[in-house]
């Protein structure tokens, strides 16, 4: 600390000068690029998510299972805009598809386990026909249409909710490239300033040196 006042040498001041001017520059422009670049990258989510045209169905056709998630009913009746409201809504695309396994008989099943089911299935639908048992291969059709439906089901769904937890992740990505670029810019400022305080203070040797 006893060297802060110190005259610096002309050289060195200007070099001084120059590294506070160089790092103010070097983060105006980073930060510029990072905000632009997530704001082109949050705009680009929104409006594809925007063109889905999904909305949020209103609270009054809510049932309470569906309440139950979290943020569903701060979105009831909204459209599907943002990252995060997909992420609530492909929270509800689960729920759906977790009912629908249920309902068919299949509770706890997902496309991948459903797969092993309609093979075995399918072998049930082979046997019963070899031998000529008309009630267990009606039985076995009847089956392997429901669960073949089921998995259809389930494919589209787990499709649709791949793509909305892609859209959550770098819709907040974008948000935090877009907040890093807000540092890096107030970094930029704070080198202008040293480098106007440096400037203002002249820590020149004397002239006569």
């Amino acid at each position: 600390m006893k060297y802060l006042n110190n005259r610096l040498s002309a050289a060195m001041w200007a070099r001084v000068l120059l590294l506070w001017l160089t790092l103010a520059i070097g983060a105006l422009v980073v930060g510029g690029v990072a905000i632009g670049l997530g704001q082109f990258i949050q705009g680009n989510i929104r409006d594809e998510l925007t063109s889905q045209q999904i909305s949020f169905s209103a609270v009054d056709n809510l049932t309470d299972e569906e309440k139950a998630i979290p943020g569903i009913v701060e979105n009831a009746g909204l459209p599907l805009t943002t990252g995060n409201q997909a992420k609530v809504y492909s929270e509800l695309i689960g729920l759906h598809s977790r009912n629908s396994a249920e309902g068919a008989g299949y509770p706890g099943e997902v496309y991948s386990t459903l797969g092993g089911i309609q093979r075995q299935l399918r072998a049930d639908v082979t046997a019963a026909t070899e031998s000529g048992d008309q009630t267990a291969l009606d039985e076995a059709n009847e089956k392997l249409t429901a669960v073949t439906n089921l998995r259809n089901t389930m494919l589209t769904a787990s499709t649709l909710r791949g793509n909305l937890l892609s859209a959550y992740g770098w819709d907040n990505v974008a948000t935090g490239v877009t907040a890093t670029g807000g540092f890096i810019l107030v970094l930029a400022v704070v080198f202008f300033v040293l480098f106007i305080y440096e400037q203002r203070r002249g820590h020149l040797p004397p002239t006569e040196a």
